[in-house]
Parts: structure tokens; sequence; C-alpha cells
């Protein structure tokens, strides 16, 4: 008997659902190799399957036996135990299996089914001694995140009911971007009346990507605690995150409310009313103002005097601050010009890194770096010593008013000069900071000045794009095989307004065999809202193609599928017009009248590209029609725009960190000189 050809066979027939005529040439190979692990695993799940579960015993313990470095062996004979109700031999064999090292979501899944589930256990519930906990949380600190797992999972063999212990592993699993649901769930089913324990489990949901659960544990730490700021935020986030974008800043307005201190809520507010387009620009201005009159007027009186030695020539101490120096969009354009900056004998470069969560990322940007600060668990006031004590010249901000900013620091003044640049297309509406770097395309010279506090420095382009290294070859134009025009977006949810559907109605009834793509879509499919609107304005399901977020790899193929891409307003996607840029596909967007509505066009006239910018809404359809009428050409436009993309200053991150190094010595100059802040343009020439 030839056991391999048997194997393949039965594995192709199981493939094809005929299981019985799988199971017979199993049985085959069992007959004269009784202990053969293959035939044994697969005999298993075919038996448990059928409900044979005393036989799939059998065949799992034997699988296991015979070769027990198969972690699925491990995983199939541990579930069947507990299906078959045989509690206590599940323990045993799960604690033989992390005594092996077996480890994972499925396991912390399997030790849960198997506590919650066994109703006679006789494992005692007692807590453990006092010390565990304080070893556990002292390697936690560590960040020895591993080592808390691995001990956790045994740990919580003994001690199914420890609520503590379930909450360590669900932080310990979250920071380590490690699936979290079943330990917070089991914590909550410990501790059901808890309103914060509701609210935790609802950040882990939507962490999954589960938008509508989190939505309905957030609902319910309201409903137990009526006052409970964090949750109304949560809630603000999430329907945010589902394109509710008024609901949502309808709950953070209820949050601050409830606590106007809550600094972070605020800028939270002020992140969705830039997507809102129901606030006009000089009113969103005035928003920000008032961040700064409720969080940074009282701070005003502790400025330092700042005691950096006011030399116009010598190395400057350029800090950098940022919550996103990880896997992040905010990567695409600051890593490509970080190792200039670094290289530069006038600049002494330090990194305040203001994420619990560090990853390859984090590492590749830290050796760009001469100093490397982790500042996350430290407080504003003494995060500001840090950069005093550091004597930083120059702070720049790259978060602005996004998730886990450290911008109350920067209201302390810390150093002498403060800028803002790349996280947030807005101001910050603080006076302690002092410039904001931009370009012409997006900001040109006395155009804007007037929506920020801070002063405009013009670079010769705000800032590089690094290509994803994943994303493949361009492909030839969808519509030469399809025989229709497939639009695109990739924004997520909450930049796709009411608005913006009405105006994508428009161009798809213009174009009537065209689709359109949404390529960001929650996971869990609620973004009903967006189908309800497109179904209102007369564009039916069969013209609509909605993708789920996705990897990197399958993001970037899905431009694929597209011609053209069309962008949101008045928040515009930047990073996605220039993926799919680099993906050969144009975007066609609005010149807007805010920073936050100019990012697409400026990418697309960086690349001279005018052509897909419309100036209203008005000339939207003509120029959307315009672009698809000649698709030969269209598609010579995706074949060429790498190239494109190649020669423009997106790709050019020498020039544009010779501009920031410019812009830093004319500030510094200023400042030691005692002048205020200016407006200041840097021209490729210097």
């Amino acid at each position: 008997m030839k056991v391999d050809t048997h194997l393949l066979q039965a594995k192709l027939l199981f493939e094809a659902s005929l299981i019985n005529e799988a199971e017979k040439l199993y049985l085959e190979v069992l007959t004269k190799y009784p202990n053969q692990p293959n035939a044994n695993f697969n005999l298993g799940l075919i038996t448990l399957k059928d409900q044979r579960i005393e036989r799939s015993l059998i065949y799992f313990k034997t699988a296991l036996e015979a070769d027990p470095e198969q972690r699925q062996y491990w995983i199939s004979y541990i579930d069947a135990l507990i299906q078959a109700k045989l509690y206590e031999d599940a323990d045993i064999v799960l604690s033989y299996g992390l005594k092996a090292g077996l480890n994972g979501h499925e396991v912390v899944s399997l030790m849960a089914r198997c506590r919650h589930d066994d109703k006679t256990s006789s494992v005692h519930i007692n807590m453990p001694a006092s010390y565990v906990e304080d070893e556990l949380i002292s390697l936690f600190s560590e960040a020895r995140y591993e080592e808390v797992e691995h001990k956790l999972l045994t740990l919580m063999q003994d001690y199914p009911d420890w609520l503590v212990g379930w909450k360590i592993l669900s932080d310990t699993l979250l920071v380590q971007q490690k699936d979290a649901r079943i330990p917070a769930k089991r914590a909550l089913e410990l501790n059901p009346n808890d309103a914060k324990e509701h609210c935790y489990y609802g950040l882990i949901l939507k962490k999954e990507g589960d938008l509508k659960g989190a939505l309905s544990a957030f609902e319910q730490a309201v409903i137990l605690k009526p006052d409970y700021a964090a949750a109304y935020n949560n809630l603000g986030i999430v329907c945010k995150d589902m394109g509710n974008v008024e609901e949502g800043i309808r709950y953070y307005r209820q949050a601050l409310q409830i606590n106007p201190r809550y600094a972070s809520c605020y800028s939270n507010l002020l992140f969705c009313l830039s997507h809102s387009e129901n606030i006009e620009v000089n009113a969103l201005f005035k928003e920000h103002l008032l961040f700064a009159e409720q969080y940074e007027l009282p701070l005003k009186a502790k400025w330092p005097k700042h005691r950096n030695v006011p030399d116009g020539q010598r190395c400057l101490k350029i800090g950098f601050v940022s919550a996103d120096f990880r896997d992040h969009s905010l990567v695409y354009f600051f890593e490509p010009i970080l190792k200039y900056l670094a290289s530069s004998l006038k600049l002494s470069l330090y990194a305040y890194s203001a994420s619990v969560i560090e990853d390859q990322v984090t590492a590749r940007l830290r050796a760009e770096f001469r100093f490397w600060n982790k500042v996350d668990a430290l407080s504003d006031e003494a995060f500001a010593k840090r950069i005093i004590d550091d004597e930083v010249d120059i702070l720049v901000d790259l978060d602005g008013h996004t998730s886990g900013n450290r911008l109350l620091t920067f209201a302390l003044k810390p150093a002498p000069i403060q800028v803002s640049w790349l996280g947030y297309l807005a101001t910050t509406g603080l006076a302690a900071m002092d410039y904001y770097f931009a370009d012409g395309y997006l900001l040109p010279s006395g155009k804007y000045d007037s929506q920020f506090t801070e002063k405009l420095v013009q670079l010769p382009a705000n800032a590089p794009f690094m290509p994803h290294a994943l994303a493949p070859e361009v492909n030839r134009l969808p519509a030469l095989t399809n025989g229709y025009i497939t639009f695109g977006c990739f924004s997520r949810p909450s930049k796709i307004t009411r608005n913006v559907v009405k105006l994508w109605c428009s161009l798809l009834k213009a174009i009537p065999k065209s689709k359109l793509l949404l390529g960001a879509m929650s996971l869990d499919g609620s973004y009903e809202i967006l189908v309800n609107w497109f179904s209102q304005e007369g564009i039916t399901g069969s013209r609509l193609i909605f993708q789920p977020r996705s990897d990197m790899a399958t993001y970037l193929r899905l431009h694929y599928e597209v011609d053209i891409c069309l962008d949101t307003f008045p928040s515009n996607g930047v990073t996605t017009t220039c993926h799919a840029a680099w993906m050969g596909l144009p975007t066609l967007c609005l010149e807007g009248d805010s920073l936050t509505s100019r990012g697409a066009q400026g990418v697309m006239k960086h690349l001279s590209l005018g052509d897909f910018v419309a100036k209203d809404e008005a000339s939207y359809v003509v120029r959307g029609q315009s672009c698809v009428n000649n698709i030969n050409q269209l598609d010579l436009l995706r074949q060429s725009l790498r190239d494109r993309f190649r020669q423009s200053l997106l790709a050019r991150p020498d020039v544009i960190a010779n501009g920031l190094e410019l812009a830093f010595q004319q500030m510094w100059k200023r400042w030691c000189l005692k002048l205020p802040a200016e407006a200041i343009e840097i021209s490729i020439s210097e």
C-alpha cells in the first residue's frame, strides 16, 4: 500500500465532501498502519462531525500520541473532550499542552469553554496569593508580555473565576495586537453589573471590527451608569466609524457636558466635526479656539522661561512627538524623510513615542533617532519636564487632534518653538503652537492663514510618500475588458457624507453602466446608512460593490478592479489618494476651502493631474464624464502614472528634508533675535 497516495486521495475526497469514500480510504490506511497520525486525525474530524464523539476521541488521542508536535492535534482533541463533557480530562490534556508550549487565541477559547461549561468541575475557585498578581503586573510593566500570557494561561486553569487574572490576560493580548475577546468576555461574565466592564468589552469588540457589538456594549454601560463620560465618548467613536458622524458629535458633546475637562474627548469632537458637512469653516476654527480656551489658557501661567542657548549657528535639537510611531498611515509620509533629517550634521533628532504599542515599524524608526523616549505613561507635566530637561529647541507635533495626541503637553510650552505637521489637517487652536507645515498646493500663501493660530510654513511639498513594499505591478484598465467604468473609494465610512453620496450618484446616473466599489467597509457589515443613502438617490445595490477593510496586500490588489477613484469631502483621503496613484489610478476630487478638504487635490496637482480636480460640485460630474470618455487614454495614464509619481516631489524626500532643515534654521534664527513667528516660504532653489 502506498500510504501517501491513499492519504492524498482521501484528502481530495474529503475536500469534495465525499465523506464516506474518504473515511473508507483512511480506514484502509489504519488496517496496516494503525497509528498513522494523519489518517487518525482526519477520521477524528469525520466522526466528530458525524456526532460519533466517543469514536473521535480514540482517533484524536492516537494522532496526538503519534505526533505531539502538531498543534492542531492538541486543539482538536481537547475540543472533542469538551464536547463529550469530559471536562476533567480536557483540563489534564490542556495542562500538558500548556507545558509543551501550546498557546494562542484558540487555547484561550478552549480554557474559557471548558471552565464556563463545566458546572460540576471540582477545580477550586480560590484566588492566587497576592504576590502572584504583583508579579504579573511587574512583568507587564516591563513589557514582558509573552511571559505574562504564558503564566496566565497556566494560572487560569486553577483559578477560572479569578476576575483580575482574566483582565490582565485581556490587556496582555491587547497590547500584543492579539484577539482579546475571550478573556474580556469571561471578565464580563464574572462582573456583569459593572459599567466599566461593559465599556472595556466594547473597546475589545471595536478593535476586532465588531462595531455593532461594541455599540451595544457601550449602550449597556451608560444604562448602568448614566453619567459615564468615557462610555459616551466611545459611543461617539463607534457612531463616527459606522458613518453616523452627526450622532457621534452628539455623543461627544454629551460626554463633555458630564466632564468638561475631558480633553481627549474634545479632540475627538474636533476630529469628528472636521468630517461634518453641517459646520462652516469659520465655525470649525472657533471650535478649535474653544479647545485652547478650555485647556490651554489655564496653563499659560506655567509656561517656562526657556534657557536654550540662542546661537543661530549651532546644531539644533529637534523633537518629534507622536502616538503613531508604529504601523500607521503617518509612517508612509514620515519615514522616507526621517533618514535624510537624521543624516544632517545640523540637526539632532529626539523621538517621544506616546503609544504603548511597538512593532517592527517602531524598531525601524527608532534606529534613525539619536534619542528615543517612550512617554505614553508620563503625565503632561512630567512629559513637559522631560522635554525641558532635554533642552529641545524645536518640538514637532505629528498628531494634532487625533487619537493619543499629547497637545496638553504642547500647551505647557516646553520648547521655545513648537510646530504641527502631518497628522491632522487643521489648526491645533493652540497659542503655544508657533508654526504649521504645508505647501503651496495645500495652502497657497495668504489665502487660508486666518484658519490657523499657527504661522504657515510652505515647504516644496508637504511630505513625500513611501509606496508599500507589497504594491503589485500596475494592471491594464479594467474597463477595457469589463465594458463599463468602475469608480472606487477606499476611505473610511466616516468620510462618506450624505452630500458625497448625492454627488457620486449624480455621476453614476450620468454614466449609466458604471459601478462603484467601496473598499473600506466595517467587517461586521454595519454600513446600512450608506446603503439607504444610495437607495434614496436611486442607485440600487446592483451597481454597488462593498468590500470590507482588509490587510494591505488585499487592499492594494483591489485597485485592479477600479478605473478611477472618487474622493470624499469635506474630509479628503490623502493616504488613499497616494496609494491609488501608485497603483495607476487618478482620483476625481473637489478643490475645497480648507486644508481638510484640499489634501487630495494637492496630490493630484503635484502629479500634474489638475484635470481631475473640480472647482465645485457643478463641474464635478462634467469632469468625471470627461475623464472616462476615452478609456484608451485613461489606460495610457494608468500605465504611466507610477513613473509620473517617481518624477514628482512626492518621491523626493531629500528635497523636502532640505526644505524642513532650512525652515528649522529660519525659525530658530528668529527666536534667537527675539522676533515673533511669521509665515515662511521655502523654495526648491534654497
